[in-house]
């Protein structure tokens, strides 16, 4: 397996290498794209906080990336039918001048544009396309996709499911969680994370709905309440906090071997918009367990390895920070019991 680093500039690409990158990834907006387009944009993230400046800069990402493949992101949800022609005419001047190994994409118009091009072979499909089962998968082999980026709330069962072969697949292994399944969420993040604030609803906005839980209905419990919250805050990186220097936040270290069983072939560390020293520290965090997989480490070898480096057994133990928390099936989890249980 190999793992997939986040890049916002060429300036990163050496010491990620080093911590133990083995590809990257990155966005940059099309030069003129405003003058056409306004002030969509061209990827999922903010392209003034994740995206990469010029083509000249990736253009020096290529290169001082070397055998290290470099992917780029035109992954928005959806686009205006304009954009789609000038998206291709640019991927294809990325693939073929820049030297951009891949085009992660999502939106189903610019995947069929691309295939229509001839481009299919160099497309990753991007986790915003939501392949949750075996039939999506074929789908997108079939019209010709490389990898498939697995969608961040597909279960170890589900993956281990898909079984197909002809395509890589790709899944989220380190930082930044989602309260929804992305790929069906129609906003983006120009207006702030707001699946993430604790505010009050806005005037005139629908009642919180009645709890039907145990016992019947009426107020969500107190405790229920708290748990959500939880939930969100380790959704969100635990508040973009840190143990021992290395990130907290959703995490699926625990679950390489089985990853590694269902042909997973690459690892993806999320964060552009993230410092260098976040990057940095989440890449060697990978790396160690990697190598602990690697050396025939089951999931308690590699998490009591985490554990070492980062710290935090609190928020590890009890798969309160798992992005797949049935790595630990059989075992009784905590995920999403309120803050005060760690």
């Amino acid at each position: 397996m190999k793992i997939l680093a986040p890049l916002r500039g060429s300036s990163e690409v050496e010491a990620l290498a080093s911590a133990g990158a083995d590809e990257f990834y990155c966005g940059l907006t099309p030069p003129g794209w405003a003058a056409t387009q306004g002030g969509s944009w061209a990827h999922r993230r903010n392209p003034r906080s994740a995206g990469v400046p010029d083509v000249a800069d990736l253009e020096r990402i290529v290169a001082l990336a070397g055998d290290r493949p470099v992917y780029a992101t035109l992954n928005a949800p959806s686009y205006r039918a304009s954009a789609i022609p000038l998206l291709v005419d640019f991927g294809r001047r990325l693939l073929e001048e820049v030297g951009v190994r891949a085009l992660i994409v999502a939106e189903t118009e610019l995947l069929l544009a691309l295939a229509e091009a001839g481009l299919a072979r160099r497309v990753h499909v991007s986790s915003l396309a939501t392949c949750r089962n075996r039939g999506t998968a074929l789908f997108y082999r079939d019209l010709g996709a490389s990898r498939i980026i697995l969608p961040r709330h597909l279960t170890l069962r589900e993956i281990e499911s898909l079984g197909v072969e002809g395509v890589e697949l790709e899944a989220f292994v380190l930082n930044d969680g989602c309260v929804f399944e992305e790929g069906l969420c129609a906003t983006t993040h120009a207006l702030g994370t707001f699946c993430l604030a604790d505010g009050e609803a806005p005037a005139g906005s629908p009642a919180l709905p009645v709890w039907q839980g145990p016992g019947g209905g009426g107020a969500i419990p107190e405790e229920a309440l708290e748990r959500y919250a939880f939930w969100k805050w380790t959704l969100d990186n635990c508040g973009c906090g840190t143990s021992r220097g290395f990130p907290l936040g959703p995490c699926g270290l625990c679950a390489l071997p089985r990853l590694a069983a269902a042909d997973v072939v690459s690892l993806k560390v999320v964060g552009r918009e993230a410092s260098l020293e976040r990057k940095e520290a989440s890449v060697r965090l990978v790396a160690q367990a990697l190598r602990r997989v690697e050396a025939g480490g089951g999931r308690e070898a590699v998490r009591e390895a985490t554990i070492a480096l980062r710290g935090a057994r609190g928020l590890c133990e009890g798969a309160r920070l798992c992005y797949y928390p049935d790595a630990w099936e059989g075992e009784e989890t905590s995920r999403g019991r309120g803050r005060r249980a760690c």
